[in-house]
């Protein structure tokens, strides 16, 4: 059968596997670091030509996990940093053992002498500096703290030595934000503190580029992806996307202008900075204000929601899982949903994990098959109220 070249029918297929991989990188935690230019994927696509057997089904999932690998390794080279981690002067690169903390409430304080990168828990750097706002943080206080800090203050402890030859690498100031409150993988309240930092490095074409890097550690020293792939959208998202618009923006209007273009961009990073800590104050009063309206609604009624009651009802025997060592139960959803239940049968949260994560943690035997007891608990838990109300 001859096909034309305009068949649209090609054309809405592929529109649509343009907003399914759209979906996916605007959903990643690096989503802020793409640029229209690199915003490429090589994708192997196969095509079954009779659906006998389920294969087109099996090429859809395999496809699907094609969509999530490219858009990490997009994003991930995406940065002149790696994403997460500071660069270390000494080292000379961005992925040795001092770039990177594990502790969820330290902030990136600057460079040691010999270049080393320096992380501390954000409520002492406050006591340090003696800021007011430590109090805040001490008192458990919902507000966020953001603390702005400057290229020239991170950078000054730094010797000219471990500087030469790494020129084209510039820190140019960051935010620290603090407190926000995540689950760990077993649903207990984490404190989190987050370093957003704006930094550069020169192309081979000579021509500056400029990154908002996010640095921290999730619970249990997990990365930020990784904290993605628990919970799905993570709240700074939207302050980081405007601020890397806004690099990409003043990085343009460098290129345009040359060396005095650099001078200005620099100039202007400082306002950057303080427009950034406006937002990401402004988000994290606006979640807390939905969460404090989930908490009511949670309250009014303790079952639970409404995706864990359809998951646990249809999850098969080998979906539902016991956690050996937070002594809970897990039921598992589709595309990754993990509902959690403590032995009372009551939901405690509802993450999102990446299908390797919980193949480790079933081949490691962190999570073993439930028993009928335990099942029996989940499934009668969220089991349709009777006509009396109660249940």
């Amino acid at each position: 059968m001859r096909v034309a070249q305009d068949d649209p029918r090609l054309v809405e297929a592929l529109r649509l596997l343009v907003e399914a991989a759209e979906a996916r990188a605007r959903a990643h935690p690096w989503s802020h670091l793409l640029r229209a230019a690199d915003a490429r994927l090589d994708l192997s696509l196969r095509l079954p030509l009779f659906d006998a057997g389920g294969r087109l089904a099996e090429e859809t999932q395999a496809l699907q996990g094609e969509l999530e690998d490219a858009v990490a390794a997009l994003l991930s080279g995406a940065a002149a940093f790696q994403p997460g981690r500071v660069y270390c002067f000494r080292c000379g690169q961005a992925g040795c053992a001092h770039a990177a903390t594990d502790d969820p409430r330290a902030v990136f304080t600057g460079y040691g002498p010999t270049g080393t990168p320096r992380f501390a828990d954000f409520f002492q750097v406050l006591v340090s500096r003696r800021d007011p706002r430590m109090e805040t943080l001490a008192s458990g206080s919902p507000q966020l703290v953001v603390l702005e800090t400057s290229g020239e203050t991170l950078m000054g402890e730094l010797l000219p030595v471990y500087r030469q030859g790494r020129e084209e690498v510039q820190v140019h100031g960051q935010v620290a934000a603090g407190w926000y409150r995540v689950p760990d993988p077993s649903g207990r309240p984490t404190l989190l503190a987050v370093t957003f930092q704006v930094a550069s490095g020169k192309l081979k074409s000579g021509q500056r580029r400029y990154f908002l890097n996010v640095i921290g550690s999730g619970p249990e020293g997990e990365t930020l992806e990784h904290l993605h792939d628990r919970l799905g959208p993570i709240p700074w998202s939207g302050a980081a996307r405007w601020a890397q618009s806004a690099l990409a923006e003043l990085e343009r209007g460098a290129r345009r202008r040359g060396r005095a273009g650099e001078e200005a961009a620099a100039r202007r990073i400082e306002g950057l900075l303080g427009g950034l800590a406006r937002r990401l104050e402004r988000g994290e009063r606006a979640r807390e204000r939905r969460t404090r309206h989930a908490t009511v609604r949670h309250e009014e009624g303790s079952r639970p929601t409404r995706m864990a009651v359809a998951d646990a009802a249809r999850a098969a025997q080998d979906e539902v899982l016991f956690d050996v060592r937070k002594g809970t139960i897990v039921v598992l959803g589709e595309r990754g949903r993990a509902h959690i239940f403590n032995l009372e049968g009551r939901l405690v949260t509802s993450v999102r994990y990446h299908p390797d994560a919980i193949s480790r943690r079933r081949e490691a035997g962190i999570w073993r098959p439930a028993s009928p007891a335990e099942i029996e608990l989940v499934k009668n838990r969220t089991a349709a109220p009777r006509q009396d109300g109660t249940g």
